[in-house]
């Protein structure tokens, strides 16, 4: 068994001046950095390890997802990678992991342990590159995508419309007179788009603080 940091609370080198920036934007997002600006932002240690918690979060409540993650971190010894690879199937299916899961979890490994991912590669590709690598593993998609920009690269202007929880912030705050279904659709998409484009260069921060509006954790998961 190993013990590992899996997550770091410090904010950004951006932090600081988007929120000059979203404060002098919008009244509504200034309300909330005055509440909430005190809450720390906790990164991902890593890429590898940011794509591994969304694939053990999917479709199981962050509750859950928080569990099966402390009980795989617990089981593993060695770098993920190696820890994924050699332990058989049937092994990682007693720990709380589903076929689908198992195998993409395995794939992540093998293109990291084949270094065909890195963790220098990831930092050198743009977020639309990022996106299109990880959604290339089958069952990943954009909520995963989105989770690795913000939490494990910390990309400043990432903005996950699709995540139900900003919905629901954007509705509270900005559309009272929509729901999470119809602020996602695309007759309201110029509307949020423009809200969003105010938010500009540094949607990302933005985004932590309609999440902290729910206080709730982020990233809210739907099915990929």
């Amino acid at each position: 068994m190993t013990s590992e940091k899996q997550n770091t609370s410090a904010f950004p080198s951006y932090w600081s001046e988007a929120l000059v920036s979203l404060s002098a934007k919008d009244s509504v997002m200034r309300e909330l950095i005055k509440r909430y600006r005190c809450v720390p932002f906790t990164a991902h240690a890593s890429v590898l390890q940011s794509i591994l918690r969304a694939i053990v979060g999917q479709q199981i409540s962050n509750k859950a997802a928080a569990t099966l993650w402390e009980r795989l971190s617990h089981a593993k010894e060695g770098r993920w990678e190696s820890f994924l690879l050699v332990t058989p199937t049937e092994k990682l299916r007693t720990l709380g992991l589903n076929p689908r899961k198992i195998a993409a979890m395995k794939e992540v490994a093998w293109r990291y342990a084949s270094k065909r991912w890195s963790e220098e590669g990831f930092a050198a590709m743009t977020d639309e590159e990022v996106v299109c690598e990880i959604e290339s593993i089958r069952g990943l998609g954009a909520w995963s995508a989105m989770s690795v920009l913000i939490f494990a690269l910390q990309r400043p202007d990432v903005f996950p419309l699709a995540d139900f929880g900003v919905r629901q912030a954007l509705v509270n705050l900005y559309f009272p007179d929509q729901n999470v279904i119809s602020v996602g659709r695309s007759a309201l998409k110029s509307r949020v788009e423009l809200l969003a484009n105010v938010w500009a260069p540094y949607r990302t921060v933005a985004t932590w603080f309609l999440w902290r509006s729910l206080e709730n954790t982020p990233l809210d998961k739907e099915s990929e």
